[in-house]
């Protein structure tokens, strides 16, 4: 489905929600400058898009319990779309981002242990298509915008 565009009202109705999805429209047509009505067809039409995929609830800033990292990925070849659908399997692997530069792929990984993180790490390593891993350790967090 194509990138639905997004003008600049949209933009500042979606900041606002990312700060506190919990706004009633009213509140959020007063922040932007339009009506309850207006808001309320521009939040259906963000979420029939896509753009919109849904809303969360987090709880406080403890840190979760476990261990955290990120893996840098090189690739050994023009592609690592197999490496990505492999790496799919992981329930660790939280997210993949593929990056520009000398790293092809930035992993956040999470596991309930440090043998979780070498484990995922070993097995990213042995991937065909994977020239190189280096595991950078989440120390702790300092904050989380999401």
């Amino acid at each position: 489905m194509p990138r639905p565009d997004l003008d600049d009202m949209d933009r500042r109705l979606l900041a606002e929600l990312s700060a506190d999805a919990r706004l009633t429209q009213v509140a959020l047509a007063a922040r932007v400058g339009l009506s309850r009505s207006a808001v309320q067809e521009r939040i259906k039409r963000l979420e029939r898009e896509g753009v919109i995929q849904g809303y969360t609830l987090r709880l406080g800033l403890e840190p979760k319990p476990g261990v955290r990292a990120y893996l840098m990925v090189k690739g050994s070849g023009p592609s690592h779309e197999r490496a990505v659908r492999i790496l799919e399997a992981f329930p660790e692997v939280r997210v993949a981002d593929s990056v520009g530069g000398d790293i092809d792929l930035v992993l956040q990984l999470e596991g309930e242990r440090l043998e979780d993180i070498n484990r995922v790490r070993d097995e990213v390593a042995k991937l065909p298509g994977i020239a190189s891993t280096q595991t950078l350790l989440v120390m702790s967090p300092r904050f989380d915008r999401r």
